[in-house]
């Protein structure tokens, strides 16, 4: 599977690719703000995306997920620090959201790669 990384922390970065590689899935790009990612989500082709909701710029993880979720209906896993706040109903997350806590542990991105998988054939 080809994943688009979105991430500014560079350990993250480190592990998330560590992961990936050893599940077999091929890293396309990484990138750090949400118009990049954009970008990337448009120019390449990706079956699934990382994203923290915590990035540099001017769009949030959420905003941006929104963004590509509307336009190429991309599956998003949400990647973050805060899990707690994942239930603040002000973070306006999709009500599917698919959300792992750092730092990352393989059974629980596989599990959420599962999960992306089985809601991108409903897509």
């Amino acid at each position: 599977m080809n994943i688009l990384l979105v991430e500014n922390d560079i350990n993250t970065l480190r592990n998330l690719n560590t992961i990936l590689e050893n599940l077999d899935h091929h890293v396309v790009g990484t990138v750090s703000s949400g118009v990049d990612a954009i970008s990337k989500a448009r120019n390449l082709k990706v079956d699934l995306i990382l994203i923290s909701l915590e990035l540099k710029g001017e769009l949030s993880g959420v905003e941006t997920a929104k963004q590509i979720l509307s336009s190429y209906n991309i599956p998003v896993i949400f990647l973050t620090v805060f899990i707690k706040n994942c239930l603040n109903k002000s973070l306006q997350l999709p009500d599917d959201a698919i959300v792992v806590s750092k730092p990352i542990k393989r059974d629980h991105l596989e599990y959420a790669i599962v999960r992306a998988l089985k809601m991108r054939i409903n897509l």
